[in-house]
């Protein structure tokens, strides 16, 4: 729901009830391949797993931010990755949206309102986790006091929109790999800071992104006032 939003926002839902499905396919336009959908992961057996992620808009020194989160150095594929809060659906869920409410109060210590949701963006393949992942946006009208818990979060990440626009924004990177980061791969990333931004976390960033552009005539200055 985005009635008690701004109007920016409330366009922008609308943009996404209307033209949803579209921007996921752009996002696809600028990835090198084509990953698995869930359906066909299914189908060549393997065990899926089913998570949600929120990828929350905030204000921030004027302008609209993105809320994302550096993971911990642990023994798993997405160690010290820049990610959506977010986790694995749990039997007590009634949906993939209380999944993802859920899992952002326990990761960053912040309860966000079903009535803050405003869209949802394409569920998306992880083959290296087996996950399949539904991500929806929110918007919160303050920035919030973040208790993050430190076993899932290293770092609060705040990216300000307007970072992400320029065409250049989403290039080709190296991205070091494997245990010792003795591996590099190049993908489309975003850069932020000392931060780079890879994998199914720019490819739904790349949808939020197409969808801001094609809503407001002039998508920058829009990202830099939050009235």
């Amino acid at each position: 729901m985005a009635e008690h939003h701004p109007k920016s926002i409330q366009d922008l839902a609308n943009r996404f009830a209307e033209h949803g499905v579209s921007f996921g396919r752009m996002a696809d336009a600028k990835m090198p391949f084509t990953r698995p959908t869930k359906s066909e992961a299914l189908a060549q057996g393997f065990h899926v797993r089913l998570a949600a992620v929120l990828l929350t808009l905030v204000p921030s020194q004027g302008q609209w931010c993105l809320v994302l989160m550096k993971r911990p150095e642990y023994p798993g594929v997405h160690s010290g990755q820049i990610s959506i809060p977010g986790g694995e659906v749990e039997a007590e869920d009634t949906d993939n949206l209380s999944t993802a409410l859920r899992e952002f109060e326990e990761e960053m210590g912040v309860m966000v309102s079903r009535d803050d949701v405003i869209a949802d963006l394409t569920e998306r393949y992880i083959p290296p986790s087996n996950f399949a992942v539904k991500p929806f946006i929110a918007v919160l009208d303050r920035m919030p006091m973040w208790k993050v818990d430190s076993k899932e979060v290293a770092e609060v990440v705040v990216v300000p929109v307007a970072d992400l626009l320029p065409d250049d924004a989403l290039r080709n990177t190296a991205i070091k790999m494997g245990k010792d980061q003795n591996q590099e791969i190049h993908l489309p990333a975003y850069r932020f800071e000392d931060h780079i931004i890879w994998g199914a976390t720019a490819i739904m960033i790349a949808e939020f992104v197409a969808a801001w552009k094609k809503t407001f005539p002039d998508p920058v200055a829009t990202a830099l006032d939050v009235r």
